[in-house]
């Protein structure tokens, strides 16, 4: 015959177990059962506790509320509130909660949730005024002259990307009608988070502090001496050799008609539309900014393609060409939409990129910042 079992020991057994502080009364707030870790919180034996009612535990300013939860209970759990409870050699603070069921008063808290929640909430805040700190990172407009315009298409995965873009142009001072020269670039830092987030403002500041500190108005803009000041500066920094920066610049000069780009780690490289009907890729390509690479393997270079009227280039993070849906990446129907759409002003062929990357989506959660930025000769 087998062994009966004593399902209330077993019960009991495991509500010992458990973090949670609990304190069952009956409909009179007399105690008639308490677990072990309220027990050890308050300093009362089993048989101690069993002698008083939740009143008597707790401190004289909170009978009042006590009182109006013992007298209004009810099946569903109220909300959590602060007690104050009179320990046996302290007064210690719990967080509880209290409802009814079978005719008896169950009183249940756990102070390790508690702290949980209130670092949660914290969380929350720093990733909110994160968020604030990414958006205003992304560049209210881009520039839109008689020569060329520049449109934006910015997804991020999660509340926070590791994705930035920006695009400028060259400010050369008293030289200004002798040049027309604008940067662009496209930064994705690896994940998606918060400390993804910071970097790429960092990124982007470093970028426009090379401007500032580095060039002479008239002078040369070469993508690959910033690329290389962006890695000094990070180095110095010292970020974590996990992360990996990949970042893409070009600089167009309308002035020599010429478009130099260096690449840092895009393995989906931009597509440049000539003569209205040539794809260039612009694979050249090298490491991506990081701190687990010696310095001395990184060797950046210019590579430059001349300008030609018309002329549509797309830079994108590889968040957009790699998302998948019913098994398919996005890519190859993107560079066949970038063939139908070249033609179009840059706002009107970011807004069908957009409009065809949802519809490929359908209901799928994309998995990867999305950032793309088109520019077009006018």
């Amino acid at each position: 015959m087998g062994k009966t079992f004593d399902i209330e020991k077993i019960n009991e057994t495991i509500v010992n177990m458990i973090h949670d502080h609990i304190l069952i009364c009956n409909m009179g707030g007399q105690i008639i059962f308490a677990n072990n870790a309220i027990r050890l919180y308050l300093g009362f034996d089993e048989l101690e506790l069993k002698q008083k009612t939740f009143l008597d535990i707790i401190s004289d300013n909170y009978k009042s509320k006590g009182k109006s939860y013992i007298e209004n209970i009810s099946e569903d759990p109220s909300n959590v509130d602060e007690f104050l409870f009179k320990g046996k050699n302290d007064t210690v603070r719990l967080h509880i909660r209290f409802f009814e069921k079978n005719n008896l008063i169950y009183i249940y808290g756990n102070e390790k949730y508690v702290e949980y929640e209130r670092i949660r909430k914290k969380l929350d805040n720093e990733i909110t005024n994160a968020m604030k700190i990414h958006k205003r990172s992304l560049p209210e407009s881009l520039p839109h002259t008689e020569n060329i315009s520049f449109s934006s298409l910015y997804i991020p995965a999660d509340k926070l990307g590791g994705d930035l873009f920006d695009a400028f142009k060259i400010d050369n001072g008293l030289l200004n009608d002798y040049f027309e020269q604008y940067v662009c670039f496209i930064s994705d830092v690896s994940g998606h988070g918060l400390d993804s987030a910071m970097l790429s403002i960092f990124i982007k500041d470093t970028i426009r502090s090379y401007f500032r500190l580095k060039y002479a108005p008239g002078q040369l803009v070469s993508p690959k001496e910033i690329m290389h000041f962006v890695l000094e500066q990070y180095t110095k920094e010292g970020y974590p050799e996990e992360y990996l920066v990949c970042l893409f610049l070009i600089v167009i000069d309308l002035k020599t008609s010429e478009l130099t780009y260096c690449n840092a780690g895009f393995h989906k490289c931009p597509l440049l539309v000539m003569d209205g009907k040539e794809i260039i890729e612009l694979n050249n390509g090298a490491f991506p900014i990081t701190t687990a690479i010696d310095t001395e393997l990184f060797k950046y270079e210019d590579h430059s393609h001349r300008l030609s009227i018309p002329m549509t280039l797309f830079i994108m993070s590889d968040g957009l060409m790699e998302q998948r849906s019913n098994n398919e990446y996005y890519e190859e129907r993107l560079k066949k939409l970038v063939t139908e759409i070249h033609t179009m002003k840059p706002d009107n062929i970011v807004g069908r990129i957009h409009e065809d990357f949802t519809d490929f989506l359908r209901h799928e959660k994309i998995s990867d910042d999305i950032t793309l930025v088109v520019a077009k000769l006018l």
